[in-house]
């Protein structure tokens, strides 16, 4: 078997000539084995510069909705707040509220407020400022649709349905990504699932959805509630959702943290 080879070192040597009367130095180089190890940077103590791969916000998040005071309620009536816009960098359609959830049958899932949808409240409950192009029961990008640093994963969350206690819903959930071709969103994925009722409204909770895995990397998010076999749209409550940022690059990062 061949020894393993080492490293050469060259060596410089230096002859003299006597040419016609003159006296040259003759430079020539000599290669010499000297059998000592090859030693890398690394190893020699010199360790590689980390490079970063998560700058600014990124990674999982929850929308809880109970970062604001609502209320306090005048005289017996429910106490309203619209939503402001972005909320977590994201937009909210007209129609979505905070209450607290000392005014639901319902207990939030986070304490102390939990969200809700009035679905013909458009006009009478907008938000601030800007929700006009979203749609109905939307939570999106909004007018930052086309920039992928706002597209989201959606994982789950809690529902339950305002109705009369007796008859179950159908929450249909909705996945929308923007396409740069047409330059809007467009339905990518629609999810379905039955809410059960809260008889007498005695003890409710809300129901946890579990979204499917195609939620993934979108732009907006569509909810709707309808009394089961009917396309009247109902008002329905929500709570912590539980989302991710998809692109967490450090320039999607660094914009998210820069900007509401």
């Amino acid at each position: 078997m061949a020894p393993p080879s080492v490293p050469s070192f060259q060596i410089l040597t230096r002859k003299k000539r006597q040419l016609s009367g003159f006296t040259t130095i003759i430079s020539t180089v000599t290669s010499i084995d000297i059998g000592l190890p090859i030693v890398s940077p690394t190893s020699a103590g010199t360790p590689a510069e980390p490079t970063p791969t998560l700058c600014g916000e990124t990674g999982n998040f929850t929308l809880g909705f109970d970062d604001t005071t609502v209320g306090p309620d005048r005289n017996g009536i429910l106490p309203i707040n619209g939503m402001t816009n972005p909320y977590h960098h994201l937009f909210h359609a007209n129609g979505f509220a905070y209450i607290p959830d000392s005014w639901e049958p319902y207990p939030a899932v986070s304490q102390p407020n939990i969200a809700m949808f009035f679905p013909l409240a458009g006009r009478l409950l907008p938000n601030t400022p800007f929700a006009g192009t979203m749609l109905p029961g939307e939570i999106g990008a909004g007018p930052r649709a086309g920039v992928n640093a706002y597209w989201f994963d959606a994982f789950s969350g809690f529902f339950g349905c305002a109705l009369n206690g007796v008859v179950s819903c159908t929450l249909r959930i909705s996945g929308y990504k923007y396409d740069s071709t047409v330059q809007k969103e467009v339905l990518v994925v629609q999810q379905s699932v039955h809410i059960p009722p809260c008889y007498g409204y005695i003890r409710c909770r809300l129901t946890w959805i579990d979204f499917n895995a195609d939620f993934r990397a979108l732009s907006g998010i569509q909810f709707a509630a309808y009394v089961d076999g009917s396309n009247i749209p109902q008002i329905f409550m929500m709570d912590s959702l539980s989302m991710a940022w998809s692109n967490n690059t450090c320039s999607a990062g660094i914009l998210r943290i820069g900007r509401r």
